[in-house]
């Protein structure tokens, strides 16, 4: 029999890549050994001793699975990253350097005329776009204010726009009801006293992510930290006073590690009054203590039942950009795929310099949302379950509704255990012609695939005799088996004689982005290297006979996002060389 069982807060069955603590969990949690660096832990006692939103409060966000994020700001002058690839200074922890001199970018707000600005046009979009909420960038890392602010001069009223463009986006949302949140950076590369380390004192460690006191511990504030906290204490109380209601509050300097620690913050005093200014908000966990829901970015999570939000961009560009945007297809799919893990999109995009909508971004969007309207009763208020995503597809459920989403019928056949006294009272088709088909064999209910699939998803509306109350156990799934790593573009089996000098290199004959590598039936540790031109490596991981799998990722603007362009691999056995199967995994 098939046992359903509760997957309460701390109980994570999520495989996903390691992107430096983006998830917050207990410290009593199990997690899997690779992906240790994805995930920040915590006492029992600290989790309990900070702040949370309400369960109740809660509810909207949940329900809502799909939101806009809106990235704009001084970048678009060049159609660049938000802050990442313009900025040339970088302050500590922060590394590296952006593209343009100081002298040069701090020069562009004079420039800033937003003719085409209509904030109203940006809120109706998200509507017909199925976007339920809208989350807008008040303050980037670059320190440049998009709201008139009484505590710097460095702000967008001080340019030719001269309008309180926060204002009028906040106003557009709440004239329609619309959900309205806010992105703040509390990283600052402008603001005189924004010094959360101080380099003097400190020794950088963890591949340049993390700094550590040379006396032990996390890193010690620059002397300027504390009037630079004061300052920040000081905009988010003006950001919650001075817009209405705030729905949401997105900070955006995650715990990486140790990278950045509470404590830079002063994060559980600071969310604290918030919550006092704006009793209903809800805030993400990129502050270093748990908040009301985790943030992967730039992939999809797989399923846990404490709320979770992915930010993904429409091109791989946080701003406008002139990249290709992604296939409706992918879009919609990533959308699908975070429902059934029970989490939510936070889709970005960019306006132009200008401020005009991209009508290629603008007419995809609605695209979506037309896609959406049809479909809304299997995305939107639901949750992820009862049984758990895989490249097959997955399921969400709602009262003694399950909806599920079918992206590849193999073998023309869809095979589902069956729920433990419950039954399937009636089958249908969301989204195509034809008659659903589905027999119960042996503890398992196989459906057949229709004449003609949908190429995005094919939607199943099972009603079923009783109201779904849990998921079903998914334990020792591989890693790879959520949608968010693709699939295997490459199977090998190595022979004993194969290897060279305790060595074997593959020949992917052309650049892919690998997500993963796995690599089975070894009875030694394999070392594994990366390349893109098999002359400069990169080792990507060491493979165990109780750790089989790796997640390949590529640190850009700020974080580690899965998948790495190779062409090549080459692999490295400790012990006598014996016969091993490689799977490579690409999306």
């Amino acid at each position: 029999m098939n046992k359903i069982f509760y997957i309460g807060i701390t109980c994570f069955i999520i495989y996903c890549t390691e992107l430096k603590a983006q998830w917050s969990v207990l410290n009593t949690d199990k997690i899997p050994k690779q992906t240790a660096f994805k995930y920040q832990p915590f006492t029992k006692e600290e989790w309990d001793s900070s702040n949370f939103a309400s369960p109740e409060q809660m509810k909207w966000f949940t329900s809502a699975r799909y939101g806009m994020f809106i990235h704009f700001g001084l970048s678009a002058y060049v159609d660049k990253d938000i802050s990442w690839e313009i900025c040339e200074t970088r302050k500590a922890p922060d590394m590296g350097h952006g593209a343009y001199p100081d002298s040069v970018w701090k020069k562009w707000p004079s420039k800033f005329k937003l003719e085409n600005f209509n904030a109203d046009e940006w809120v109706q979009i998200a509507k017909y776009a199925g976007m339920k909420y809208v989350v807008v960038i008040a303050k980037h890392h670059d320190g440049f204010h998009m709201w008139n602010t009484k505590f710097s001069d460095f702000k967008i009223t001080n340019t030719p726009f001269g309008r309180d463009y926060l204002k009028e986006i906040a106003d557009a949302c709440h004239k329609i009801n619309m959900p309205f949140g806010i992105y703040y950076s509390q990283r600052d590369w402008y603001h005189p006293d924004y010094a959360p380390v101080d380099t003097s004192k400190a020794v950088n460690t963890q591949n340049g992510l993390v700094w550590k006191s040379l006396k032990g511990g996390n890193a010690v504030p620059g002397a300027t930290h504390k009037q630079y906290l004061e300052y920040q204490r000081n905009v988010v109380r003006e950001l919650c006073t001075k817009y209405g209601k705030i729905d949401l509050f997105w900070f955006d300097a995650a715990w990486w590690g140790g990278m950045f620690t509470a404590d830079m913050w002063d994060a559980e005093n600071l969310t604290r009054m918030m919550r006092k200014l704006q009793p209903n908000i809800i805030i993400n966990n990129r502050t270093s203590i748990p908040g009301d829901f985790d943030t992967p970015e730039q992939e999809v999570g797989r399923y846990q039942s404490r709320p979770w939000e992915s930010a993904l961009t429409l091109n791989g560009n946080w701003a406008y950009s002139p990249l290709p945007n992604l296939s409706k297809k992918q879009l919609l799919r990533d959308l699908f795929s975070s429902a059934q893990g029970n989490g939510n999109v936070l889709l970005s995009w960019g306006a132009h310099w200008d401020g005009k909508f991209d009508p290629v971004q603008k007419t995809l969007l609605l695209d979506m949302g037309s896609w959406l309207k049809k479909i809304g009763s299997a995305f939107y208020e639901t949750k992820g379950g009862p049984w758990m995503p895989g490249k097959w597809g997955g399921a969400t459920y709602k009262g003694n509704k399950v909806y599920l989403y079918v992206y590849d019928w193999k073998d023309g056949k869809i095979n589902l255990p069956a729920i433990a006294g419950n039954s399937i009272l009636s089958a249908k088709y969301l989204n195509i012609e034809g008659k659903a088909s589905y027999e119960s064999k042996k503890g398992k209910w196989q459906f057949s695939a229709p004449i003609k699939p949908d190429s995005i998803a094919t939607i199943i509306e099972l009603v079923m005799k009783k109201p779904i109350s849990g998921v079903l156990s998914a334990a020792n799934h591989s890693v790879f088996d959520g949608v968010e790593y693709g699939a295997a573009i490459r199977d090998f089996d190595i022979n004993s004689t194969d290897w060279k000098m305790d060595m074997y290199t593959i020949d992917l004959k052309e650049k892919y982005k690998v997500t993963g590598i796995g690599i089975y039936e070894s009875k030694d540790q394999v070392i594994v290297k990366t390349s893109s031109d098999g002359k400069s490596w990169t080792e990507a991981g060491k493979i165990n006979p109780e750790d089989t799998e790796i997640s390949l990722t590529t640190y850009m603007t700020g974080a580690e996002v899965l998948g790495r362009s190779i062409q090549y691999i080459q692999l490295s056995i400790t012990g006598d060389p014996t016969a091993v199967k490689i799977k490579v995994y690409s999306k």
